[in-house]
Protein backbone atom coordinates (compact mmCIF):
# COMPACT_ATOMS: atom_id res chain seq x y z
CA UNK A 1 0.00 0.00 0.00
CA UNK A 2 2.69 2.54 0.85
CA UNK A 3 5.06 1.48 -2.27
CA UNK A 4 1.45 2.21 -4.29
CA UNK A 5 0.92 5.68 -2.65
CA UNK A 6 4.90 6.90 -3.21
CA UNK A 7 4.45 5.64 -6.76
CA UNK A 8 1.41 7.54 -7.32
CA UNK A 9 2.78 10.96 -5.62
CA UNK A 10 6.07 10.46 -7.45
CA UNK A 11 4.60 9.55 -10.68
CA UNK A 12 2.58 12.79 -10.46
CA UNK A 13 5.25 15.06 -9.70
CA UNK A 14 7.86 14.09 -11.91
CA UNK A 15 5.58 14.54 -14.71
CA UNK A 16 4.54 18.30 -14.04
CA UNK A 17 8.31 18.87 -13.15
CA UNK A 18 9.83 17.30 -16.40
CA UNK A 19 7.60 19.36 -18.29
CA UNK A 20 9.07 22.22 -16.83
CA UNK A 21 12.05 21.78 -15.90
CA UNK A 22 13.90 19.50 -18.61
CA UNK A 23 13.56 22.33 -20.93
CA UNK A 24 15.40 24.73 -18.72
CA UNK A 25 17.69 22.54 -18.86
CA UNK A 26 18.68 21.72 -21.83
CA UNK A 27 18.48 25.41 -22.78
CA UNK A 28 20.92 25.90 -19.97
CA UNK A 29 23.62 23.19 -21.06
CA UNK A 30 23.30 24.67 -24.35
CA UNK A 31 24.26 28.11 -23.43
CA UNK A 32 26.85 27.08 -20.85
CA UNK A 33 30.35 28.56 -22.04
CA UNK A 34 28.83 31.02 -24.97
CA UNK A 35 28.84 35.13 -24.72
CA UNK A 36 26.19 37.07 -24.01
CA UNK A 37 26.78 40.39 -23.66
CA UNK A 38 26.96 40.83 -27.45
CA UNK A 39 23.30 39.78 -27.39
CA UNK A 40 22.46 42.03 -24.49
CA UNK A 41 23.51 44.62 -26.86
CA UNK A 42 22.04 43.87 -29.86
CA UNK A 43 18.54 41.96 -28.89
CA UNK A 44 16.95 45.43 -28.09
CA UNK A 45 17.73 46.30 -32.15
CA UNK A 46 16.07 43.07 -32.95
CA UNK A 47 13.26 44.34 -31.14
CA UNK A 48 13.15 47.30 -32.83
CA UNK A 49 13.00 45.38 -35.73
CA UNK A 50 10.01 43.59 -34.68
CA UNK A 51 8.40 46.98 -33.89
CA UNK A 52 8.56 48.23 -36.90
CA UNK A 53 6.40 45.40 -38.66
CA UNK A 54 3.71 46.76 -36.86
CA UNK A 55 4.52 50.68 -38.02
CA UNK A 56 3.51 49.67 -41.74
CA UNK A 57 0.58 50.86 -41.71
CA UNK A 58 1.31 54.11 -40.30
CA UNK A 59 3.93 55.04 -43.08
CA UNK A 60 1.58 56.14 -45.35
CA UNK A 61 0.53 58.26 -43.20
CA UNK A 62 2.50 61.93 -43.93
CA UNK A 63 1.97 63.49 -40.42
CA UNK A 64 3.18 66.85 -41.48
CA UNK A 65 0.56 66.96 -44.65
CA UNK A 66 -2.19 66.52 -42.12
CA UNK A 67 -4.24 69.84 -42.32
CA UNK A 68 -4.12 70.16 -38.43
CA UNK A 69 -1.29 68.02 -37.42
CA UNK A 70 1.38 69.38 -39.85
CA UNK A 71 1.28 73.28 -38.98
CA UNK A 72 1.20 72.17 -35.20
CA UNK A 73 4.66 70.24 -35.76
CA UNK A 74 6.16 72.57 -37.60
CA UNK A 75 4.93 75.38 -35.39
CA UNK A 76 6.51 73.64 -32.59
CA UNK A 77 9.81 73.10 -34.23
CA UNK A 78 10.51 76.82 -35.57
CA UNK A 79 9.35 78.07 -31.88
CA UNK A 80 11.37 76.11 -29.54
CA UNK A 81 14.24 74.93 -31.44
CA UNK A 82 14.77 77.23 -34.50
CA UNK A 83 17.20 78.97 -33.02
CA UNK A 84 18.77 76.24 -31.90
CA UNK A 85 22.38 74.98 -33.98
CA UNK A 86 21.86 72.05 -35.94
CA UNK A 87 24.71 70.28 -35.20
CA UNK A 88 23.39 70.74 -31.36
CA UNK A 89 20.18 69.20 -32.16
CA UNK A 90 21.53 66.10 -33.69
CA UNK A 91 24.15 65.58 -31.00
CA UNK A 92 21.31 65.69 -28.41
CA UNK A 93 19.31 63.97 -30.10
CA UNK A 94 22.22 61.60 -30.60
CA UNK A 95 22.36 61.46 -26.57
CA UNK A 96 18.96 61.06 -25.85
CA UNK A 97 18.85 58.06 -28.52
CA UNK A 98 21.85 56.34 -26.31
CA UNK A 99 20.75 57.26 -23.09
CA UNK A 100 17.08 55.60 -24.12
CA UNK A 101 19.51 52.52 -25.61
CA UNK A 102 21.48 52.29 -22.68
CA UNK A 103 18.01 52.10 -20.29
CA UNK A 104 17.03 49.36 -22.98
CA UNK A 105 19.60 47.13 -22.35
CA UNK A 106 19.69 47.33 -18.53
CA UNK A 107 15.87 46.40 -19.16
CA UNK A 108 16.90 43.60 -21.70
CA UNK A 109 19.78 42.53 -19.30
CA UNK A 110 16.92 42.07 -16.48
CA UNK A 111 15.02 39.48 -19.01
CA UNK A 112 18.11 37.77 -20.06
CA UNK A 113 18.95 36.78 -16.41
CA UNK A 114 15.40 35.52 -15.68
CA UNK A 115 14.29 31.98 -16.15
CA UNK A 116 11.18 31.30 -18.25
CA UNK A 117 11.51 34.64 -20.35
CA UNK A 118 12.45 34.27 -24.05
CA UNK A 119 15.77 36.57 -23.96
CA UNK A 120 16.84 34.03 -20.86
CA UNK A 121 20.26 33.13 -21.55
CA UNK A 122 22.05 31.03 -18.57
CA UNK A 123 25.24 33.32 -18.67
CA UNK A 124 23.55 36.20 -17.81
CA UNK A 125 22.13 34.47 -15.00
CA UNK A 126 25.30 33.72 -13.96
CA UNK A 127 26.45 36.95 -13.72
CA UNK A 128 23.37 38.58 -12.08
CA UNK A 129 22.31 35.70 -10.01
CA UNK A 130 25.69 33.69 -9.06
CA UNK A 131 25.18 32.19 -6.04
CA UNK A 132 21.45 31.27 -6.73
CA UNK A 133 22.77 29.41 -9.55
CA UNK A 134 25.47 27.47 -7.58
CA UNK A 135 23.30 26.21 -5.38
CA UNK A 136 20.35 25.45 -7.21
CA UNK A 137 21.06 24.94 -10.95
CA UNK A 138 24.81 23.80 -11.27
CA UNK A 139 24.38 20.39 -10.09
CA UNK A 140 21.94 19.48 -12.74
CA UNK A 141 23.49 21.40 -15.37
CA UNK A 142 26.90 19.66 -15.03
CA UNK A 143 25.16 16.58 -15.02
CA UNK A 144 24.55 16.47 -18.75
CA UNK A 145 23.05 13.16 -18.57
CA UNK A 146 20.34 14.07 -15.94
CA UNK A 147 16.94 14.74 -17.09
CA UNK A 148 13.66 14.63 -14.86
CA UNK A 149 12.28 12.48 -17.82
CA UNK A 150 14.74 9.86 -17.13
CA UNK A 151 14.00 10.31 -13.53
CA UNK A 152 10.17 9.54 -14.30
CA UNK A 153 11.23 6.13 -16.04
CA UNK A 154 13.72 5.06 -13.30
CA UNK A 155 11.10 5.78 -10.71
CA UNK A 156 8.28 3.83 -13.12
CA UNK A 157 10.10 1.13 -13.31
CA UNK A 158 11.56 0.47 -9.67
CA UNK A 159 8.17 0.71 -8.07
CA UNK A 160 6.91 -2.10 -10.32
CA UNK A 161 6.52 -5.37 -8.88
CA UNK A 162 8.30 -7.14 -11.57
CA UNK A 163 10.73 -9.85 -9.46
CA UNK A 164 12.24 -10.94 -12.81
CA UNK A 165 12.97 -6.62 -13.76
CA UNK A 166 16.61 -6.37 -12.22
CA UNK A 167 15.78 -2.78 -11.53
CA UNK A 168 12.35 -3.65 -9.84
CA UNK A 169 11.99 -2.96 -5.78
CA UNK A 170 11.01 -6.81 -5.74
CA UNK A 171 14.22 -8.22 -7.81
CA UNK A 172 16.43 -6.11 -5.66
CA UNK A 173 14.58 -7.09 -2.35
CA UNK A 174 15.52 -10.63 -3.69
CA UNK A 175 18.76 -9.97 -5.00
CA UNK A 176 20.20 -7.76 -1.46
CA UNK A 177 18.98 -10.59 0.38
CA UNK A 178 20.79 -13.44 -1.39
CA UNK A 179 23.91 -11.07 -1.51
CA UNK A 180 23.12 -10.66 2.91
CA UNK A 181 23.15 -14.33 2.71
CA UNK A 182 26.09 -14.65 1.15
CA UNK A 183 28.16 -11.96 2.64
CA UNK A 184 27.07 -13.84 6.10
CA UNK A 185 28.01 -16.83 5.07
CA UNK A 186 31.37 -15.47 3.75
CA UNK A 187 32.06 -13.44 7.18
CA UNK A 188 31.38 -17.04 9.04
CA UNK A 189 33.88 -18.78 6.52
CA UNK A 190 35.98 -16.12 6.92
CA UNK A 191 35.76 -16.21 10.80
CA UNK A 192 36.74 -20.15 10.60
CA UNK A 193 39.74 -19.58 8.45
CA UNK A 194 40.95 -16.35 10.93
CA UNK A 195 40.04 -18.94 13.93
CA UNK A 196 42.51 -21.39 11.86
CA UNK A 197 45.36 -18.93 11.23
CA UNK A 198 44.90 -17.98 14.81
CA UNK A 199 45.54 -21.34 15.91
CA UNK A 200 48.45 -21.76 13.96
CA UNK A 201 49.93 -18.22 14.86
CA UNK A 202 49.58 -19.29 18.43
CA UNK A 203 51.43 -22.75 17.07
CA UNK A 204 54.18 -21.21 15.75
CA UNK A 205 54.63 -19.07 18.45
CA UNK A 206 54.85 -21.78 20.85
CA UNK A 207 57.53 -23.31 18.85
CA UNK A 208 59.32 -20.59 18.53
CA UNK A 209 59.31 -20.13 22.45
CA UNK A 210 60.44 -24.07 22.41
CA UNK A 211 62.98 -23.65 20.58
CA UNK A 212 64.52 -20.61 22.01
CA UNK A 213 64.51 -22.45 25.29
CA UNK A 214 66.07 -25.85 23.93
CA UNK A 215 68.78 -23.08 22.22
CA UNK A 216 69.58 -22.16 25.54
CA UNK A 217 69.21 -25.24 27.11
CA UNK A 218 71.78 -26.60 24.44
CA UNK A 219 73.88 -23.89 24.76
CA UNK A 220 74.30 -24.43 29.12
CA UNK A 221 75.03 -28.37 27.99
CA UNK A 222 77.87 -26.57 25.71
CA UNK A 223 78.83 -24.61 28.70
CA UNK A 224 79.05 -27.67 30.87
CA UNK A 225 81.35 -30.06 28.92
CA UNK A 226 83.66 -27.50 28.49
CA UNK A 227 83.79 -26.86 31.80
CA UNK A 228 84.29 -30.64 32.39
CA UNK A 229 86.81 -30.72 29.74
CA UNK A 230 88.64 -28.59 31.53
CA UNK A 231 88.51 -29.93 34.96
CA UNK A 232 89.78 -33.35 32.77
CA UNK A 233 92.34 -32.12 31.74
CA UNK A 234 92.99 -30.68 35.47
CA UNK A 235 92.74 -34.34 36.65
CA UNK A 236 89.37 -32.69 39.04
CA UNK A 237 86.65 -34.71 36.66
CA UNK A 238 84.68 -36.97 38.20
CA UNK A 239 81.73 -38.69 37.80
CA UNK A 240 79.83 -36.35 40.46
CA UNK A 241 80.38 -33.92 37.78
CA UNK A 242 78.10 -35.52 35.33
CA UNK A 243 75.00 -33.91 36.19
CA UNK A 244 74.69 -31.11 33.84
CA UNK A 245 71.67 -32.67 32.47
CA UNK A 246 69.94 -33.61 35.80
CA UNK A 247 70.15 -35.34 38.97
CA UNK A 248 71.44 -39.40 38.26
CA UNK A 249 71.66 -42.64 39.02
CA UNK A 250 75.01 -45.20 37.65
CA UNK A 251 74.66 -48.61 37.80
CA UNK A 252 77.37 -51.86 36.39
CA UNK A 253 76.41 -55.16 35.38
CA UNK A 254 77.80 -58.12 37.57
CA UNK A 255 76.67 -61.06 36.70
CA UNK A 256 72.68 -61.23 37.86
CA UNK A 257 72.70 -57.66 39.96
CA UNK A 258 72.50 -54.14 38.81
CA UNK A 259 75.50 -52.59 41.64
CA UNK A 260 74.87 -49.02 41.95
CA UNK A 261 78.32 -46.91 41.56
CA UNK A 262 76.67 -43.41 42.50
CA UNK A 263 73.68 -41.72 42.93
CA UNK A 264 73.14 -38.01 42.66
CA UNK A 265 70.51 -35.00 42.72
CA UNK A 266 67.90 -38.10 43.45
CA UNK A 267 66.02 -39.07 46.55
CA UNK A 268 69.10 -41.28 47.84
CA UNK A 269 66.59 -44.23 47.63
CA UNK A 270 68.88 -45.90 45.09
CA UNK A 271 70.15 -49.88 45.56
CA UNK A 272 71.12 -52.31 43.94
CA UNK A 273 68.82 -54.52 41.32
CA UNK A 274 68.28 -57.96 40.78
CA UNK A 275 67.75 -58.39 36.96
CA UNK A 276 65.67 -61.49 37.66
CA UNK A 277 63.18 -59.69 40.32
CA UNK A 278 63.25 -56.16 39.53
CA UNK A 279 61.71 -56.56 36.11
CA UNK A 280 59.37 -53.23 36.62
CA UNK A 281 62.53 -50.57 37.39
CA UNK A 282 63.87 -48.83 34.04
CA UNK A 283 67.55 -49.21 34.76
CA UNK A 284 66.49 -53.28 34.69
CA UNK A 285 65.11 -52.98 31.47
CA UNK A 286 67.66 -51.21 30.22
CA UNK A 287 70.20 -53.18 30.94
CA UNK A 288 68.45 -56.36 29.02
CA UNK A 289 68.02 -53.72 26.06
CA UNK A 290 71.46 -55.07 23.83
CA UNK A 291 70.44 -52.25 21.38
CA UNK A 292 70.96 -49.40 23.80
CA UNK A 293 67.94 -47.38 23.11
CA UNK A 294 66.90 -45.01 26.36
CA UNK A 295 63.81 -46.12 28.22
CA UNK A 296 61.24 -44.17 30.03
CA UNK A 297 59.20 -44.95 32.91
CA UNK A 298 57.40 -43.31 36.09
CA UNK A 299 58.00 -44.82 39.47
CA UNK A 300 55.45 -42.45 40.86
CA UNK A 301 53.15 -39.53 39.64
CA UNK A 302 55.33 -36.29 38.58
CA UNK A 303 58.84 -38.33 38.53
CA UNK A 304 60.49 -39.71 35.93
CA UNK A 305 63.32 -41.70 35.01
CA UNK A 306 65.05 -42.17 31.66
CA UNK A 307 67.53 -45.15 31.37
CA UNK A 308 69.79 -46.32 28.57
CA UNK A 309 72.59 -48.87 28.42
CA UNK A 310 76.28 -48.45 28.02
CA UNK A 311 78.94 -50.88 26.61
CA UNK A 312 82.07 -49.97 28.60
CA UNK A 313 85.48 -51.20 28.10
CA UNK A 314 86.52 -54.19 28.58
CA UNK A 315 83.45 -56.04 28.02
CA UNK A 316 82.03 -53.83 31.05
CA UNK A 317 77.91 -53.10 30.85
CA UNK A 318 76.84 -49.76 32.60
CA UNK A 319 73.34 -48.51 33.19
CA UNK A 320 72.67 -44.95 32.99
CA UNK A 321 69.56 -43.24 35.13
CA UNK A 322 68.14 -39.75 34.33
CA UNK A 323 66.58 -38.53 37.14
CA UNK A 324 63.53 -35.30 36.92
CA UNK A 325 60.33 -34.18 37.66
CA UNK A 326 57.51 -33.70 35.40
CA UNK A 327 57.56 -29.69 35.78
CA UNK A 328 61.41 -29.91 34.89
CA UNK A 329 61.28 -28.31 30.92
CA UNK A 330 64.70 -28.26 30.57
CA UNK A 331 65.64 -32.06 31.27
CA UNK A 332 61.77 -32.98 29.44
CA UNK A 333 63.29 -31.35 26.19
CA UNK A 334 66.79 -32.27 26.55
CA UNK A 335 66.38 -35.94 26.78
CA UNK A 336 62.48 -36.62 25.32
CA UNK A 337 61.77 -33.70 23.42
CA UNK A 338 64.21 -33.80 20.01
CA UNK A 339 63.85 -30.71 19.46
CA UNK A 340 67.14 -29.36 19.05
CA UNK A 341 69.20 -31.57 19.62
CA UNK A 342 68.51 -35.57 19.63
CA UNK A 343 68.04 -36.61 22.97
CA UNK A 344 70.32 -39.90 21.63
CA UNK A 345 73.23 -37.28 21.34
CA UNK A 346 72.82 -36.09 24.98
CA UNK A 347 73.35 -40.08 25.89
CA UNK A 348 76.25 -40.29 23.86
CA UNK A 349 77.86 -37.14 25.51
CA UNK A 350 77.22 -38.89 29.15
CA UNK A 351 78.78 -41.97 27.40
CA UNK A 352 81.77 -41.02 26.27
CA UNK A 353 82.57 -38.87 29.75
CA UNK A 354 81.94 -42.76 31.08
CA UNK A 355 84.47 -43.83 29.00
CA UNK A 356 86.89 -41.46 29.33
CA UNK A 357 86.58 -41.65 33.09
CA UNK A 358 86.95 -45.50 32.79
CA UNK A 359 89.67 -45.65 30.95
CA UNK A 360 91.80 -43.31 33.20
CA UNK A 361 90.48 -44.81 35.88
CA UNK A 362 91.97 -47.34 34.76
CA UNK A 363 95.23 -46.08 34.03
CA UNK A 364 95.46 -44.81 37.45
CA UNK A 365 95.23 -48.42 38.60
CA UNK A 366 97.62 -49.69 36.32
CA UNK A 367 99.98 -46.72 37.42
CA UNK A 368 99.72 -47.81 40.57
CA UNK A 369 100.22 -51.46 39.88
CA UNK A 370 103.22 -50.85 38.51
CA UNK A 371 104.29 -48.46 40.94
CA UNK A 372 103.55 -51.33 43.85
CA UNK A 373 105.60 -54.41 41.88
CA UNK A 374 108.43 -51.63 41.22
CA UNK A 375 108.78 -50.55 44.97
CA UNK A 376 108.98 -54.54 45.66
Amino acid sequence: MVVKQVKANYHSYLNEIKVILDPVLTTMRTQSGQSWRLNAWLGPIKVFFGYFRYMNAFKAIKWASLPIIGPIIAGVVAGNYGHWPIWLCIVGTLLLVLMFYYLYVRSYIDKMATIGQPEFHVEAYKTRRPKEYEKTWAQFVNKSDFTFEGLYDIVNTVFSQNNHDPSSVAYIAAYSKSQHDFMQNTISDLKFTIDEKEEAIKWLEDELVKSENAVSYLIGIIKKVNENLYRYINDRLSLTDMDFVCGFSLYRKDGNTLKLILDKGTSGNSRDLNLDTDVNFAAVVAAKDEREQAHHNKPYPERNIVAFRMTMLEGETWVWCFHFDDDDERSLSLLLGNDIIESRQIRRVMHVFCLTLQKRQRFISEKEVDQDVEAN
